[in-house]
């Protein structure tokens, strides 16, 4: 690196070190960090530490990580060590999974080296708070949908571009998941054929938003729904349309037990045959391309249910509720990400290339969405957030 890189890599490197002190508590002081800002400088201070070897090593090795971690999710290491009071040799792990010795020791040295897991001593490992965030079951099934679907799809990214000449993907029935899996099928048309996977993403789903502002902390459900309700508890108050097993109702009914009304819970047979024993929520067998049962209701609530689909399939799905609304009555809920036009997050970007992988779907913009919106004849009443890239309501009425 010549004279000039190095001043200006030093100079990044001094200007990030003093954010990074900035963003912490003065000593004595009863202020609190801001987590995400901190976390943004420290990754932002460690890239600019790097090497140019480094720089392209991180990248270039990414896989390994996912790869090694779905590994130790099959033979269980994981959970071997969370379960077991104090260290677990490498010996004793073999034992315990039918795996080579020295197979688990290099699988080993590469989950410490992520600080998955920690080391005891020589061939002798332990449980971090990494290893027991990996554990909670619904982020397990996280590790294996990723790996299983999403990352065997985004692996056929690059070919099927170069394929299709590089053009933004819209038809889920074309994209690289039929390439990754070998099928004609769309991935929701793939799941009933493969139960267990359909069962890893139905309870990934329940945690992705662990650690994120919660929906019910930020949009006011009384103020905005229960007042002005209308017919008693015979009249529905909510349908959670794309609902998987009902865990929105029930964080609902666990916040706000005394609600009146109906609370429906439909989402394809399938997945309803999975749904949680949920006090007062009914369960209806239903496909959102076809037109919505439930007429005049006060809210129909969709959860990362858009982000699945392209524009197009969108407009169907909002065109299906429109009819059933109540003019001045009725309201769509959409829990979504609401992107920044620039100075997006990592994450936010990565699931915005998963969705294109395996489902020819998209993240949107604020502009993205306002534009979906007004091209089914709706409104956008509000976009209630916390943090954008986190988790937003839209608000939709009829125009």
């Amino acid at each position: 690196m010549g004279s000039i890189g190095m001043a200006s890599q030093e100079t990044e490197i001094a200007a990030l070190s003093e954010t990074l002190r900035n963003c912490l508590p003065q000593k004595g002081s009863n202020d609190t960090y801001n987590r995400e800002q901190l976390k943004d400088v420290a990754e932002r201070l460690s890239v600019a530490l790097e090497t140019p070897g480094e720089t392209c090593q991180r990248v270039a090795y990414y896989p390994l990580r996912t790869t090694i971690v779905r590994i130790a999710t099959r033979l269980n290491i994981l959970n071997i060590l969370v379960n077991n009071d104090g260290p677990v040799s490498g010996k004793e792990l073999s034992q315990k999974t039918g795996a080579d010795h020295l197979l688990l020791i290099r699988l080993m040295r590469f989950l410490v080296a992520m600080h998955v897991v920690g080391e005891a001593g020589v061939d002798s490992y332990v449980a971090t708070n990494i290893t027991r965030h990996l554990t909670i079951p619904k982020l397990e099934a996280g590790i294996k949908h990723t790996y299983d679907l999403i990352c065997m799809s985004v692996m056929q990214l690059d070919p099927f571009l170069a394929r299709t000449g590089y053009k933004n993907p819209t038809d889920p029935k074309k994209c690289p998941f039929q390439d990754a899996l070998q099928t004609e099928d769309s991935l929701f048309e793939w799941f009933p054929k493969h139960p267990e996977y359909l069962s890893d993403f139905n309870l990934y789903m329940t945690g992705q938003r662990d650690g994120r502002a919660n929906w019910l902390d930020f949009f006011p459900f009384e103020e905005q729904l229960v007042k002005g309700f209308e017919g008693g508890n015979d009249a529905v108050m909510l349908v959670d349309v794309g609902g998987a097993r009902g865990h929105e109702v029930e964080n609902i009914k666990t916040r706000y037990p005394h609600l009146p009304g109906r609370f429906i819970l439909q989402d394809l047979p399938e997945t309803v045959k999975q749904a949680l024993d949920v006090n007062g929520m009914e369960v209806m067998g239903y496909d959102f391309f076809t037109p919505q049962p439930i007429n005049g209701a006060r809210a129909y609530y969709l959860r990362n249910v858009m982000h699945d689909w392209p524009d197009s399939k969108c407009q169907e799905i909002l065109s299906q509720i429109k009819l059933a609304m109540k003019p001045g009555y009725s309201r769509i809920l959409l829990n979504e990400l609401v992107l920044p036009d620039k100075g997006m997050s990592l994450t936010a970007a990565q699931l915005d290339i998963a969705m294109m992988a395996e489902l020819a779907a998209t993240e949107r913009t604020e502009r993205q969405w306002r534009e979906l919106i007004i091209s089914v004849g709706l409104k956008t009443e509000k976009i209630w957030t916390k943090v954008f890239e986190e988790e937003s309501i839209i608000e939709l009425v009829l125009e």
